[in-house]
């Protein structure tokens, strides 16, 4: 958990996968007020540049357009907002080896049905890749890419390594990859390093206690 609140280009991108990471665009997902990274069309843009969803020419006209279309804009961001809130569910009910509610799986394939009707596999020198062939100035293409990383990451055996982070104040999800998945935080720089600072708090004041 970590980045200046607000500024969505400065997070740290700790997920392991893009779709985790698209979920950790808010700051504490164990306090009423998430601490929302998205507040305009323009921070969507800025952290998808950031994740390298799209390009510097693409973002520029991204953002031309949405000053242009406010209105569409900001439902663009909503519904980029309600993929985000729809995929923490299904992927924090599986790093809690919970079933996801088959109410979001229904929401989330209606995302995915439309997202796989703009979609190709194209040759490039790298390899085969997913490309879009929709129209990648349509203010709702950005979300894209994430529900194409998520219905990856779903059907992958690559799910099961899936975890939430220790800190329950934060609750971002990430991909442990350790050789023996025992990762506990999303950053151990951020929350392991604020978790270590709190029990070495706490044993100092029973330290007072039992000596006082």
């Amino acid at each position: 958990m970590s980045g200046k609140k607000s500024d969505a280009s400065s997070l740290k991108l700790v997920g392991g996968r893009l779709c985790l990471d698209f979920m950790n665009t808010v700051g504490y997902r164990g306090c009423i007020d998430l601490g929302e990274y998205f507040n305009n069309y323009q921070d969507l843009v800025a952290w998808s540049r950031h994740a390298g969803t799209i390009s510097h020419r693409e973002a520029k006209t991204l953002s031309l357009k949405a000053a242009k279309y406010p209105a569409k804009a900001q439902y663009a961001l909503s519904r980029a907002i309600e993929l985000r809130e729809i995929i923490y569910s299904i992927f924090s009910a599986v790093a809690e080896d919970k079933p996801p509610a088959k109410k979001d799986l229904g929401v989330f394939n209606n995302y995915l049905s439309r997202t796989m009707t703009l979609s190709r596999i194209i040759q490039t020198k790298n390899g085969l890749f997913w490309d879009s062939n929709g129209d990648k100035a349509n203010l709702d293409w950005i979300i894209n890419p994430i529900v194409r990383s998520a219905a990856d990451l779903m059907v992958s055996e690559e799910l099961q390594k899936i975890k939430k982070c220790a800190d329950p104040i934060c609750g971002w999800l990430f991909l442990d990859i350790s050789r023996n998945q025992s990762r506990r935080w999303c950053d151990m720089k951020d929350c392991g390093n604020r978790a270590k600072a709190s029990r070495f708090y706490q044993k100092k004041q029973l330290s007072r206690l039992v000596n006082s």
